[in-house]
């Protein structure tokens, strides 16, 4: 695994995911890839071989950033990295390191592997499968295409599924959390098959992984017309597109992408030659589509049906795209016709001219969109849409030449000035709150920077951290990078830690340094699971350079954490003589008074040392 982290450098594998520009000697700055922003808060330091977002506190090494970027396990990212090196993991190594739920995810994407050939090879081979057969056929699908697509069938049983992986040793409890089977609602422990009767597309993730399945009922009296796997572990349909893996190749060729509704359309185009599609699965597009999208074009053309269920997807996808730094057009199909139908009915030249010339920039398309809620026929109805459009989308438009083409077309239109609508448009940016978006988690502000500072809510400034809580950092930073200090922390201090996080951390340096006999950050880090301690850790690191050394400073720390400790225990006994004598118990005071002179020797001595 150390050889797989050296062979990379974090810089150019985040690359891939971010636009990283050079901020000063070995950092590098973009956008977060984890929360909306204009401005980049996003650092990654090639030094350290971290990275690291002052705006939502993400932060880690290599594996961590594959890990929260693409939902996969700790060992699924080291896989997946020594196989773009082609360095071959030792089975013991792998076996040391392998989770509980990465074995099960590994048993999930097996059966899915299956649960597709099965469902293909009953479409294909059997009497069952002619009725999905010829539904497809008769949708103009080739039988090359279903193969390229391993399509398949899901018979009309409860059980077929279920009986063909348990005689492959699968649990039920398994297949019932990787959303191949459903639970009886009227008998705990009972399964049966989740998708009967239905055409079946088989969803992969964008390694070729099948991860879920959708599924086309073939009787009006099934079920919904279309039903997609749960969420599982493996699938997620907010960050899964379909035919990915498929089109990434010439989307990254073309520099395009083009986004449509349903797996038909997406299996139509690509038949007809057009094999830069994708599709949402059931949902707008998601932040995570749009990223992902992002690194491998420059261009996303969306065309979503022309109903109200499509329109509707389509404005809500145009609202998560507007601050994409990706160009993005809206396409419309001329007679309402959805894709795979105008792809029969006119051919590919066609569709692809269409997709040219119908094309709308998401300003336009997001303008268009909100004539029908306004009376244009009146002044009144004219005003407020003008107005609307002014504060709801053009305040959004950073480029001057797309703000002034607006500006001129509505100026043509409702016989209004350029002038007089662009002081409108400055006098609504002007009036629009400062920072982030108030319906945002999130917000820029460089909070947390330092690791000695604590962010309070609104834009007040950063309150400095109590002095023993600051000790406390510098300490564990110490034994970040030099053992032999975890070691003295450990003799002298054990865990008494004021704060939960860091007796944590502290105790798995312990553990670490029992197994390792130098420090290791990149790989200590990688062997956490809790993420709040993975962004201490790289919080704390990317400030040690600032570390004074010399072994009579930890040695202060350690002292001053001490005595902090002292005088918390100091102030329970002062506490506990005072109540004693509210009692009258005598005794209790002469206890509390010896302890409380105990104490503060011990705090008078630990002060005149670190002062000696």
């Amino acid at each position: 695994m150390e050889r797989v982290r050296q062979h990379f450098d974090i810089v150019d594998v985040i690359g891939e995911y971010v636009g990283l520009k050079k901020s000063g000697r070995g950092s590098y700055a973009g956008l977060c890839p984890f929360h909306n922003e204009k401005s980049p808060s996003f650092h990654v330091t090639q030094d350290k071989q971290l990275y690291h977002c002052f705006g939502c506190s993400a932060s880690g090494n290599l594996f961590t950033f594959l890990i929260e970027k693409e939902g996969i396990t700790f060992q699924e990212a080291v896989e997946r990295l020594a196989q773009r090196a082609n360095i071959a993991l030792p089975a013991e190594e792998m076996e040391d390191v392998e989770s509980p739920e990465y074995k099960r995810r590994k048993e999930m994407l097996r059966a899915h592997e299956l649960a597709a050939k099965y469902y293909n090879h009953i479409l294909m081979n059997t009497e069952h499968g002619k009725l999905g057969l010829r539904y497809l056929e008769e949708r103009g699908i080739s039988r090359i295409t279903i193969e390229a697509f391993q399509l398949g069938y899901a018979p009309d049983a409860w059980d077929v599924l279920r009986k063909f992986l348990l005689k492959r040793g699968f649990a039920e409890e398994l297949l019932f959390e990787a959303g191949l089977l459903s639970e009886a609602q009227n008998g705990k422990g009972r399964y049966f098959d989740k998708f009967r009767h239905r055409v079946m597309y088989p969803i992969h993730d964008a390694q070729g992984h099948v991860i879920g399945f959708g599924g086309r009922v073939l009787s009006k009296d099934s079920g919904p017309k279309y039903l997609n796997s749960p969420e599982t572990p493996l699938f997620h349909k907010g960050r899964h597109l379909y035919n990915l893996h498929r089109a990434r190749s010439t989307m990254r060729s073309e520099g395009r992408v083009l986004v449509l509704e349903g797996y038909m359309d997406v299996i139509a185009a690509y038949q007809a030659g057009v094999q830069n599609v994708v599709a949402v699965l059931g949902t707008a597009l998601t932040n995570d589509h749009v990223r992902l999208l992002q690194r491998n074009v420059q261009e996303i053309v969306m065309m979503f049906d022309g109903d109200a269920a499509g329109q509707k997807a389509a404005l809500r996808s145009a609202e998560v795209v507007k601050d994409a730094d990706v160009k993005t057009r809206v396409a419309t199909l001329p007679e309402g016709l959805d894709p795979d139908d105008f792809l029969k009915k006119y051919g590919k030249d066609a569709f692809v001219r269409a997709i040219q010339d119908n094309a709308s920039s998401m300003t336009t398309f997001r303008i268009l969109s909100m004539r029908k809620d306004y009376n244009l026929s009146t002044d009144v109805g004219r005003e407020d849409y003008l107005k609307a459009v002014i504060q709801t989308v053009l305040t959004d438009v950073s480029s001057p030449m797309e703000l002034e083409k607006q500006l001129k077309e509505l100026s043509d239109e409702f016989g209004v000035s350029v002038d007089a609508l662009d002081q409108e448009v400055r006098l609504a940016k002007k009036s629009a709150p400062a920072g982030d978006k108030p319906d945002r988690k999130w917000n820029t502000n460089r909070n947390n920077a330092d690791g000695m500072s604590v962010a309070r809510s609104g834009n007040r400034a950063s309150t400095p951290l109590p002095a023993n809580i600051v000790a406390e950092r510098i300490l564990l930073t110490h034994m970040l990078i030099d053992e032999g200090v975890a070691r003295q922390v450990q003799d002298e201090l054990a865990d008494e830690f004021s704060v939960d996080e860091h007796m944590v951390l502290a105790a798995h340096l312990y553990a670490f340094y029992a197994e390792h006999e130098r420090a290791q950050p990149q790989l200590f880090i990688s062997g956490l699971e809790d993420r709040e301690l993975v962004k201490l850790t790289t919080t704390l690191l990317l400030k040690a350079d600032e570390l004074d050394r010399r072994p009579e400073f930890v040695e202060e720390y350690i002292q001053r954490i001490r005595v902090f400790q002292l005088e918390r225990e100091l102030k329970r006994f002062e506490h506990q003589y005072i109540e004693c004598g509210n009692r009258m118990d005598w005794e209790g005071m002469r206890v509390a008074s010896d302890e409380v002179k105990r104490i503060q020797a011990l705090i008078s001595a630990l002060k005149n040392a670190t002062t000696q």
